[in-house]
C-alpha cells in the first residue's frame, strides 16, 4: 500500500495544481456578483462577449473578449411592455448548429421577453444540454439583458444566444 501511495503522490499533486489553476482563472468558479441597477434605472449596463475561447462546451465565457460599446437592456417594472415590438435576432452559429432568439423590446430598449426559436438539438448530447440551458437562458436574458452569466456546460449556446440578442439591440 505504501508503494502505491508513493507512486500516486506526484499525480495527485499535479492534479491539485491543475485544478487550482482552473479554479483561479475560470470565471464561473471564481465569479464576483454583479452590481444591481438602482430601482429607477430602466436598463442595466455591461458588456457582451461575442466569442468563447474554450475548446469544449463545458466552461463559461471569456471575460476578456467583449464588445466595446455594446448595449444591454433589462426588464423593468417601470416600462410598459404592452407597446413592445417583437424582433427576431440574427442566427448565431456554434459548431453544433445555429442559435436564434425572438425578443419583445420597447422603444427605450427595455427587454420584455426573450425566447430561443432555434438552437442545436439534432443530436442527443445537444438536445440534453439545451433542454436545461434554453429555459434558463430565456429567463436570465429577459431579466438581465445580454449581461447574463453563461450556463456552465452550455457556454457556446450561451454565447450564441447573447450574440443573437445583441443583433436585435444593435438595430434599435
Amino acid at each position: 500500500m505504501s508503494t502505491l501511495i508513493k507512486r500516486a503522490a506526484p499525480g495527485f499533486a499535479l492534479a491539485t495544481v491543475t485544478l487550482g489553476a482552473v479554479w483561479m482563472f475560470d470565471p464561473a468558479l471564481n465569479a464576483q456578483p454583479e452590481p444591481l441597477a438602482s430601482a429607477g434605472d430602466a436598463s442595466a449596463t455591461g458588456s457582451a462577449s461575442a466569442s468563447d475561447t474554450g475548446t469544449s462546451d463545458t466552461g463559461t465565457s471569456d471575460p476578456g473578449a467583449s464588445d466595446s460599446g455594446s448595449s444591454t437592456a433589462g426588464q423593468s417594472t417601470g416600462s410598459d411592455c404592452s407597446t413592445a415590438q417583437t424582433a427576431t435576432g440574427d442566427a448565431a452559429y456554434t459548431q453544433w448548429g445555429p442559435v436564434q432568439v425572438e425578443m419583445a423590446v420597447t422603444g427605450d430598449g427595455t427587454i420584455c421577453s426573450v425566447e430561443a426559436i432555434a438552437y442545436p438539438d439534432n443530436d442527443t448530447h445537444s438536445a440534453r444540454i439545451n433542454s436545461y440551458a434554453i429555459p434558463q437562458l430565456n429567463s436570465m436574458a429577459a431579466s438581465k439583458g445580454v449581461s447574463f452569466q453563461a450556463i456552465s456546460g452550455a457556454t457556446y449556446t450561451s454565447e450564441a444566444y447573447r450574440e443573437s440578442m445583441q443583433s436585435v439591440l444593435d438595430r434599435l
